[in-house]
């Protein structure tokens, strides 16, 4: 019980801050959400991705595991979600966003300053940038094909996905760290500021959401969601980490991150494209809330169970 409180105080709650403060703020001022949507999307997040590929100092093998394993948990949340969504007959609408709130969790905006306040050692942070970067490609690529063809034609939803900046710069910044290119003092101190905005402005507009969102304690699909995102996910990156033989700070960061909670871009993205925003909302703030709770049992058992 020492060892919960210790965890929870030192490591989740001043997450749990930042966006209680974020709340605290929309209650009080008119402040517009969707344009720090935009601002997230548009322009902070690929910044972020754009510094953390070109600052990965990780092995070749050490990022190809990663990314089989992150891919590999990824995928099994996918099918499982979406067997589920068709045995309970939900609609096309409500399939796209229960399926994306159980595949996709809170990779950077939560999970990047989580392993900065978890390890003291810089290669978990680098490992859980490679996770946030595997997750990013298949949002923007797999999670927004399934947002927008629920929304029309397939045609459509090849157009969301690229009109995304994000990939184009993953792709830059691939590119550059390969060829060696180094980037304009200035510039680089200019992307490195803003990168570090990132977590703090994408936790504040959570709450910010979280403030404007309707909870249903009625809607038991909500907490099927929240589920498969919080429990179900954890336990089958444990499953891939030994399966795959990996281990140490690696396989802990791995199952540690499938343990967060579902990804406020599901929420965001939503809202973007008016996608049935409020199902999503409601599924960010429950797995939000729970993971307080689920997501400090995870790191305990996942520390206990995988030693460095």
């Amino acid at each position: 019980m020492d060892y919960f409180i210790y965890t929870f105080f030192n490591i989740i709650f001043p997450l749990f801050i930042t966006i209680f403060a974020g709340y605290g703020i929309r209650s009080i001022l008119p402040i517009d959400v969707r344009s720090l949507v935009k601002l997230q999307l548009y322009l902070l997040l690929p910044i972020v991705l754009f510094v953390k590929v070109y600052e990965s100092e990780l092995s070749g093998e050490v990022v190809i595991s990663v990314s089989i394993a992150t891919a590999f948990v990824m995928t099994a949340m996918y099918v499982i979600s979406f067997v589920i969504s068709r045995l309970r007959g939900y609609s096309s609408e409500d399939t796209s966003v229960f399926v994306n709130s159980t595949t996709f969790y809170n990779a950077g905006n939560l999970s990047l300053p989580l392993m900065q306040l978890l390890y003291t050692n810089p290669i978990a942070v680098s490992i859980q940038a490679i996770i946030m970067l595997v997750h990013n490609v298949v949002f923007f690529t797999v999670g927004m094909f399934t947002i927008g063809s629920s929304r029309g034609s397939a045609r459509k939803a090849m157009g969301y996905v690229f009109r995304m900046p994000f990939i184009y710069v993953m792709i830059t910044g691939i590119i550059l760290r390969r060829i060696n290119i180094t980037i304009w003092d200035p510039l680089w101190q200019s992307l490195s500021l803003m990168s570090t905005t990132y977590a703090g402005v994408a936790l504040i507009t959570l709450g910010a959401q979280l403030r404007e969102t309707s909870f249903s304690l009625g809607n038991l699909r909500i907490y099927l969601s929240s589920i498969l995102r919080l429990l179900i996910a954890p336990s089958i990156a444990f499953a891939v980490v030994i399966l795959m033989g990996l281990e140490g700070i690696t396989a802990q960061v791995l199952v540690i991150a499938m343990g967060a909670p579902t990804a406020v871009n599901v929420a965001l993205t939503s809202m973007e494209f008016d996608n049935n925003p409020e199902f999503a909302s409601q599924a960010v703030l429950t797995s939000t809330l729970l993971s307080a709770v689920t997501l400090t049992i995870v790191i305990i058992l996942a520390q206990q169970a995988i030693p460095i």
